[in-house]
């Protein structure tokens, strides 16, 4: 990336736009941080949307705040906390209505 450019043949290579301010390298090739961050980024495991900001790695995923939620309720999990129950996330009071509807279950035989 070490050349000169004339401003209007300086590139992305994705989408072929002028590059006007930041740009990002990679593989020898010059992108706009736009689609650097399409080709690059992480994408949410919530809702597929490739991460630009702030993200949570949880459960071997990465997620946005907004996305981690309690599988029970839906309600975003605060600061990331939460419970496992079954391998899935779950808010304080859900974990805990979700283990009392389990331990009823095995106490009624079911599984």
């Amino acid at each position: 990336m070490n050349r000169l450019w004339h401003p209007d043949h300086f590139t992305c290579t994705a989408c072929k736009r002028p590059i006007k301010q930041t740009y990002q390298a990679a593989d020898s090739h010059a992108y706009c941080v736009h689609c650097f961050a399409q080709k690059y980024n992480p994408k949410c495991a919530g809702c597929m949307e490739t991460l630009v900001d702030t993200c949570l790695l949880a459960l071997d995923r990465h997620w946005h705040p907004r996305c981690f939620a309690c599988s029970s309720c839906n309600r975003p999990l605060p600061n990331g906390e939460y419970y496992l129950v079954d391998d899935k996330p779950y808010d304080l009071d859900c974990h805990w209505a979700k283990r009392l509807e389990k331990r009823e279950q095995m106490e009624r035989g079911e599984r």
